[in-house]
């Protein structure tokens, strides 16, 4: 049976910016996720700036 973990991060996600300071917002979430996706981290849900992911933890063979 799979199992997994999982990894909640917290980011205000109503900011006061302009519309420059909202690319350069964008572009860090952008990062933050494609490295928690290197980590093998799947986003599956957000809620008032909470954002859930969640992995498969690898299973040793016996």
């Amino acid at each position: 049976m799979k199992q997994f973990e999982y990894k909640v991060i917290a980011i205000p996600t109503r900011l006061p910016i302009t519309n420059k300071q909202y690319d350069e917002v964008a572009l860090d979430f952008q990062q933050q996720f494609n490295a928690l996706g290197l980590e093998g981290w799947e986003l599956v849900d957000r809620a008032d700036g909470f954002f859930f992911f969640k992995r498969e933890i690898e299973q040793e063979v016996k």
